[in-house]
């Protein structure tokens, strides 16, 4: 299934498309097609392997952070009976 799709380009970014269509002897849509698929395709995009790490440190703790502190406190209060 194919959309059309407008696009608006400079004078120049449209010859530079028109020269690479004419060179590779494919139309200028195909080009397009081709260069969309080379730099939007996730799946060939190369993987970094590593870890992530996240710190953060706030001057006052948002509210869950405070009402999980709370909770935590009345859990090892023992019960009065």
């Amino acid at each position: 299934m194919s959309r059309k799709t407008q696009i608006t380009l400079t004078d120049a970014q449209h010859a530079l498309l028109k020269a690479e269509a004419a060179v590779a002897g494919i139309s200028m849509a195909e080009l397009i097609r081709r260069a969309v698929d080379h730099v939007y395709r996730p799946w060939v995009r190369p993987k970094v392997q590593g870890y992530e790490v996240n710190l953060a440190v706030w001057k006052r703790p948002d509210a869950a952070v405070v009402g999980r502190r709370v909770r935590s406190k009345w859990a090892r209060r023992p019960r009065r009976r």
